[in-house]
């Protein structure tokens, strides 16, 4: 029987052997994400795979559609199709997804895409913002909907929670500290670098993520209200930098 590591070496063995066998003209295929980090669960992390192809295969995306279900079946998710000149013209679109593919990612098959990527300081800050301000308002909306009821009330921390880790992993970038891999160690250590969000609180809110803490629906509101405010004061903070 294979290990995690064995197996994970064989499916993306596999996955590039079908992107091969699907486009003439294949640039590079990277894994990246939780796969390549400690985290990786192999019966819960999915597998990210993007794939750079010349402009004359890009076009042929329809070739890709017989494979999903095979790929679905082992947890790869649907990859990222992209072209050389895509992501050149996208740095300023996207400064923060391309910044988290490069803070963790393999190179499976041709050229490293991401190791010499510059990434604008001034349009990271830019997205963080907007990123900020969005997941906020997401935040508030959330608060409304769940009635006060204690199932909804933990549902909308345990899945809001995690979708800070990019941006707070971009944060650390602009102040220029090292990244860490795991997700949790980014929250925290972002905590430790900006003063708006609070280590007591974030360590409870990651406690709720990972059902470790039972809390009434008292107790709920009020981390949430913190959690709010939170993120509230940081969202300032970027705004001004």
């Amino acid at each position: 029987m294979m290990d995690h590591n064995e197996k994970l070496n064989h499916l993306c063995m596999q996955f590039s052997s079908d992107i091969h066998m699907i486009f003439n003209d294949v640039l590079s295929i990277i894994l990246f994400g939780s796969a390549v980090t400690a985290e990786y669960n192999p019966k819960k992390s999915d597998l990210n795979f993007l794939v750079v192809l010349g402009e004359s295969d890009i076009r042929r995306l329809n070739n890709v559609q017989k494979f999903v279900k095979d790929w679905q079946k082992e947890k790869i998710s649907l990859p990222l199709f992209l072209t050389k000149s895509y992501i050149k013209s996208s740095l300023d679109s996207f400064p923060i997804e391309f910044l988290n593919m490069q803070s963790a990612y393999r190179l499976i098959d041709g050229e490293d895409v991401l190791k010499d990527l510059k990434i604008s300081k001034k349009d990271i800050r830019l997205q963080c913002e907007r990123e900020l301000k969005g997941k906020l308002l997401k935040l508030r909306q959330g608060y409304i909907l769940t009635g006060g009821k204690n199932t909804a009330l933990k549902s909308l921390i345990s899945q809001s929670i995690v979708t800070f880790t990019a941006i707070f992993k971009a944060l650390l970038y602009l102040q220029e500290k090292e990244i860490p891999k795991k997700k949790t160690d980014v929250i925290l250590k972002a905590c430790d670098v900006f003063d708006d969000i609070d280590r007591d609180l974030f360590t409870m809110l990651l406690l709720i993520h990972h059902d470790q803490d039972k809390k009434s629906k008292h107790e709920l509101e009020s981390i949430l209200q913190q959690y709010i405010q939170s993120i509230s004061r940081l969202s300032e903070t970027v705004d001004r930098m």
